[in-house]
This record gives C-alpha cells, sequence and structure tokens, in this order.
C-alpha cells in the first residue's frame, strides 16, 4: 500500500495514539488487559494468551511488523490523557480500499460513547484521508455492545454467518454478525 499511517488522531474527546512496541507501553497494556480481564474474556480468545507484559510486548512486536506491511494499524485509544483500550484496522485491502474495524474498551469507559467516538475517528481517516470504499466490523452476534457501537456509527447489518466458531468462554458454537458502512454512506 503507497500510504502513512498518522501517529495521532484526535476527535472530541480522543486521541488515538499508534501502539508502539516499547516495554513501558507494553506494561500498560498488560496491566489494562489484567484489569479488564473478565470483562473482554467472552470475546476475546487473545485475553487467555496474554499472561504478562512480555505476551503484550512480543504481540506489539507482530503487529509492528505487520503495520509496516500496511495490514494493519492499531491505536491506543486515550481518554483525559489515560489509555482505556485499543482499536486497530486490519485485513487491509488497497485494491478494493476496504478493511476491517475492532476494539476494545476498559469496562469503566463503556456506555459513554468514546467507543461510537473512537470508530468515528478511524473511519474519518480512512474514508477521507485513504479514500477508502467499504469498512466493517464483525462481532460475536451475542456481544451486545459491540453490536450497539457498529449500529450508532450507522453501519449496515450484511448479514450472519452462523455457528461458523466455537467460543472457549461460553464453551459453545456462535454466529457473527458483520456490519458494513461504504465511503458513500459515510458522505451521505
Amino acid at each position: 500500500m503507497n500510504f502513512e499511517f498518522n501517529d495521532v488522531l484526535k476527535g472530541k474527546r480522543l486521541e488515538l495514539i499508534r501502539t508502539i512496541p516499547t516495554l513501558a507501553f507494553s506494561e500498560v497494556l498488560f496491566e489494562t488487559v489484567g484489569s479488564n480481564r473478565e470483562h473482554l474474556k467472552p470475546w476475546f480468545p487473545w485475553v487467555d494468551q496474554t499472561l504478562s507484559s512480555k505476551d503484550s510486548y512480543n504481540y506489539l512486536l507482530d503487529k509492528e511488523e505487520k503495520t509496516k506491511r500496511k495490514e494493519i494499524v492499531e491505536y491506543g485509544i486515550y481518554y483525559l490523557n489515560q489509555y482505556i483500550g485499543n482499536i486497530s484496522i486490519f485485513d487491509l485491502n488497497n485494491i478494493v480500499k476496504s478493511g476491517e474495524i475492532g476494539y476494545w474498551i476498559s469496562k469503566e469507559y463503556t456506555n459513554k460513547g468514546l467507543m461510537t467516538e473512537a470508530v468515528k475517528i478511524l473511519e474519518k481517516e480512512f474514508f477521507e484521508h485513504f479514500e477508502f470504499n467499504r469498512l466493517q466490523i464483525k462481532s460475536d452476534f451475542l456481544n451486545e455492545a459491540s453490536k450497539k457501537v457498529a449500529l450508532n456509527c450507522n453501519f449496515k447489518i450484511d448479514g450472519i454467518l452462523r455457528d461458523n466458531r466455537y467460543n472457549n468462554y461460553f464453551e459453545n458454537i456462535r454466529s457473527t454478525i458483520i456490519f458494513s458502512k461504504l465511503r458513500s454512506e459515510y458522505f451521505a
């Protein structure tokens, strides 16, 4: 891909700052995940593999390599200068100009519209600056908070992948709901 990611994106209340693999940030990331483990575990299988700040650091190193290849870009979400979660865009396709948004936020910051704002900041960057055509969000069908964010950002439901994956936390087969937004809908 022939573009450079911005290191900082600003909204009304939030700053999105690109995650960089440093030992200091890996500690912050690990502590934040650790204090939100039960909140995140039902929806994110990687929580069980995040057992030390070294795991967080290795994740950041791997993600940085993918960022250099323009496969993903991830931002820490900062509210009042406090790190509260992550948002990323991945599966970047420069031919169709598309990508998928993924996110998580600390439990104490849910239901405040902060994740909705973070998604809107990221979609603005990719629809306006990079002229992407399509963004999508996938969510466990039962993850009401994630679905609410997608709908609050005016993403449309594309469909449901029925019984397409196993969820270790719930120990059952689950469905995935897919939302998307087109550039034409963003500018409408």
